[in-house]
């Protein structure tokens, strides 16, 4: 089912894309999307060898240390899988605003934002040494409350399909934006997010759910004419050298070499 869900999303995106492209490529795209592709196919294989289920690690960690870490200590099923749910999910945005707010977490991120042609593929395009710390913190909090498999497998394919769909180059239908937009992250809340401006893409950090924006001010609702005149990137970075593979991995330290100052 994982794995349906995974492949999917991203081909029925990418499908709706070949067929309704919202936005005409500024570059070509081959290259890019295998590069994109490529850097998320490393990733897992790199997630595969660090780490391991939680639930099969806690009982090791038990029997080495001679302790007994606490259970989740939600016993009603439907409770604990929103409660579950909703915690990881604000743990998504708490870490997104992180990568956003601290200079070296940044510098790993901007790999994501680089990406000159928002599409499908760039919901994967993600710098390795930024997959691991992420998952990392993800894998420890799931370890440290024990949390139940069902919930964390359930967040984590519907981060994955709504990160499809969310990046994709196509339209959703503007009453379906409205009718989403006060509890989920949307396409045009999550496109406003890859802005070039600062300002822009300091905003919408939500995964799922865009009730974390809400909450904590950094909402920025969209509107159809802005969504048609957006720009993707980071202002530092040459967009043409963001659509070469080698160029894709060396991006914390091209950012380093470029002048003074995060751009979204």
């Amino acid at each position: 089912m994982a794995l349906a869900v995974t492949i999917g999303s991203l081909l029925l995106v990418a499908l709706a894309e070949l067929f309704r492209a919202r936005r005409r490529s500024r570059f070509p795209a081959f290259r890019r999307r295998l590069g994109n592709v490529g850097i998320w196919l490393f990733n897992v294989v790199l997630a595969g060898i660090f780490f391991t289920a939680p639930a099969t690690f806690r009982p090791q960690i038990e029997a080495a240390f001679h302790v007994s870490l606490p259970a989740w200590p939600i016993g009603h099923a439907a409770v604990g899988f929103v409660i579950g749910f909703l915690l990881l999910d604000l743990l998504q945005y708490a870490v997104h605003r992180c990568q956003h707010a601290i200079p070296f977490l940044w510098r790993l991120h901007a790999l994501h934002h680089s990406d000159p042609d928002v599409d499908v593929t760039t919901a994967v395009r993600h710098h390795p040494i930024e997959y691991l710390i992420a998952s990392a913190i993800y894998w420890l909090v799931v370890l440290a409350l024990d949390i139940p498999v069902i919930i964390v497998l359930s967040h984590g394919l519907t981060v994955f399909a709504a990160a499809a769909v969310t990046h994709g180059n196509i339209r959703l239908p503007g009453w379906l934006e409205r009718s989403l937009q006060p509890v989920v992250i949307t396409l045009d809340l999550h496109l406003i997010h890859h802005s070039i401006a600062y300002e822009e893409a300091n905003s919408n950090f939500g995964a799922v759910l865009s009730i974390w924006d809400r909450i904590f001010g950094t909402l920025a609702p969209p509107s159809r004419a802005r969504q048609d005149a957006l720009t993707f990137g980071v202002r530092e970075l040459s967009q043409r050298d963001c659509l070469r593979l080698s160029a894709m991995f060396l991006t914390p330290w091209r950012l380093g070499r470029a002048p003074t100052g995060r751009a979204g």
